[in-house]
C-alpha cells in the first residue's frame, strides 16, 4: 500500500523556502510555530505588512489540475487536517491493512524528517520518538517505508536552503511526474502556521478537487476558514483616511 501526502505549503511559493529573492523577501521572514498565535493571529499582522510596503499579497498557485497525474485506487480516502503531524500517525491499518506502507511521497516546502539542531540524529530522535510537523516522515522510514520529497517547482534549486534531513531518502524538485505507484490514501494538511488565511478557500476547493473520499481527522482542531484578516486590514486602513480627513 502506498501513501501521498500534500502539504498546502508546495503551493504557496516563499523566498525563505527556496523561492526567487527579490526586493520585498524581507516580508517572509516569519518565525512559525503550530499554535493558536502563529496560525491565526500573527496573520493580521504580516497582511498589514504587504499594505504598508505596497506589495500585493501572495497567493497559493499551480494546485489546479495537481491531482490529475496520480492514480488513487477505487477505496482511496484522502484525509485532512492542519497539522502534517497526523500524517506520521497514519498506516495501512486505518485502511484495513497491515504492516507499513510500502512507500510514503511528500509534496511538500519541507522535508519534515528532522530539523537540526531540534534533534542531531535519527536516533536522538528515536530515543525521545515525539511526532511533530517538523520530524512526522522519521516515524514511517522507521517503520520501513520507503520515503521520497519533492519540493515544490517554484523553488529554485536543492542548495538553498541547503537540505539536511536526519535519514537517507530522495529528494527531489517536482518536475510534474508521478510516481508509478497507485495510492491507498492521501493525507493533505492546510499548514496554517504557514500559509496565510486568504489561502483557505482555495484550500477547501483544492480537498474538494481530490478523487477520494475526504475524512477529517478526528484529533484536529481547527477554524476553517479562518478570519478574513486581509478584510480586516484593508478596514482598518480606511478608518485610518477617513480619520485624518483625507
Amino acid at each position: 500500500m502506498h501513501l501521498l501526502v500534500v502539504d498546502w505549503d508546495f503551493f504557496f511559493p516563499t523566498p525563505t523556502a527556496g523561492g526567487p529573492l527579490d526586493a520585498h523577501a524581507d516580508l517572509y521572514a516569519w518565525p512559525t510555530a503550530e499554535t493558536h498565535t502563529y496560525v491565526e493571529v500573527i496573520w493580521l499582522r504580516r497582511v498589514r505588512a504587504f499594505l504598508a510596503a505596497g506589495v500585493p499579497l501572495p497567493f497559493c498557485q499551480g494546485f489546479d489540475g495537481f491531482w490529475d497525474r496520480f492514480t488513487l485506487a477505487p477505496h482511496a480516502k484522502v484525509f485532512y487536517a492542519d497539522s502534517n503531524a497526523w500524517a506520521g500517525q497514519l498506516f495501512p491499518s486505518n485502511l484495513g491493512g497491515t504492516g507499513p506502507w510500502e512507500s510514503v511521497h511528500l509534496y511538500d516546502a519541507h522535508h519534515d524528517c528532522g530539523y537540526r539542531p531540534n534533534h542531531r540524529t535519527f536516533e536522538d530522535w528515536r530515543t525521545k520518538g515525539v511526532i511533530s510537523a517538523e520530524n512526522w516522515l522519521l516515524a514511517h522510514y522507521w517503520n520501513g517505508s520507503k520515503v521520497f520529497v519533492r519540493f515544490p517547482p517554484w523553488r529554485e534549486s536543492l542548495t538553498r536552503p541547503s537540505e539536511r534531513p536526519l535519514i537517507p531518502l530522495g529528494m527531489t524538485i517536482d518536475d510534474g511526474r508521478a510516481p508509478d505507484v497507485v495510492f491507498d490514501a492521501v493525507f493533505l494538511c492546510r499548514s496554517g502556521a504557514w500559509v496565510p488565511p486568504w489561502c483557505d478557500r482555495d484550500f477547501s476547493a483544492f480537498l474538494a478537487a481530490c478523487p477520494a473520499a475526504a475524512v477529517e481527522v478526528p484529533q484536529n482542531r481547527w477554524n476553517h476558514p479562518r478570519p478574513d484578516v486581509r478584510r480586516m486590514a484593508e478596514l482598518d486602513q480606511r478608518a485610518k483616511i477617513a480619520g485624518t480627513g483625507r
